[in-house]
């Protein structure tokens, strides 16, 4: 009898937890015609949520609505450190918010939390580090430093089918020697909507905007959900 107790308190403590994670976002597709903050919509094995355009759910980072686990995305992409040329598949996993600034204007936030890189040797040897990498305005002439602050973060347009930012700060081993240390990159796209992705195509800048010796060319699209997008 104890047991049955203990597993029905347990099943119940899931799916209380499960039920709470979805409820970070709001069931079926953004509301049209919109309100005045973005809405961000996912689909997901069929399901379709988003967490609407009234300004709720307002500087919260969300994962997948299911789960609250990060968003996945994945692509074949070519590395280039000190004349040692890969290409490898990268995988990204991260998180996204909107939030409003120091004056009031929407901006969308993109957080990255895990990255791994695999293929064939040497790219298993690829260390990837210094989480969480944030996303930058890339018209803020100060690059660095990439914290999280809204005043930071990408400007909101309704009407936009891209956005594009800067990302850091990022470490880099290559065979166990560091290659890049707090290093970011320039000019990151991110385009939503079904198989969103980011595209990368830069080299890896310090602070002072010196070129480190490495760069990145690639795209990674969604792998656990149909879409991610910005309304």
């Amino acid at each position: 009898m104890k047991m049955k107790l203990a597993l029905s308190t347990l099943l119940g403590v899931a799916a209380w937890s499960l039920s709470s994670l979805a409820m970070a976002w709001n069931p079926g597709p953004c509301p049209s015609p919109g309100g005045p903050a973005p809405c961000i919509e996912a689909v997901v094995s069929g399901n379709t949520f988003h967490f609407n355009g009234d300004g709720s759910g307002a500087d919260e980072w969300k994962g997948l609505p299911t789960t609250g686990a990060d968003f996945q995305f994945s692509g074949a992409s070519a590395l280039s450190c000190s004349g040692l040329n890969l290409n490898c598949t990268l995988n990204l996993g991260g998180k996204v918010k909107k939030c409003q600034d120091s004056n009031g204007d929407w901006r969308i936030g993109v957080q990255v939390n895990s990255s791994s890189v695999t293929g064939s040797f040497p790219c298993g040897t690829v260390g990837l580090g210094n989480f969480p990498w944030l996303a930058k305005d890339s018209t803020i002439s100060n690059h660095c430093p990439f914290t999280d602050d809204c005043d930071n973060f990408i400007p909101y347009d309704p009407n936009a089918s891209t956005y594009t930012g800067n990302f850091g700060e990022i470490d880099i081993t290559v065979l166990g020697i560091s290659r890049v240390r707090d290093g970011h990159v320039h000019d990151v796209v991110f385009t939503p909507g079904v198989g969103a992705n980011f595209n990368f195509n830069s080299a890896f800048y310090d602070c002072d905007e010196n070129d480190l010796g490495c760069t990145v060319n690639g795209t990674l699209s969604i792998t656990n959900a149909t879409s991610l997008d910005i309304h």
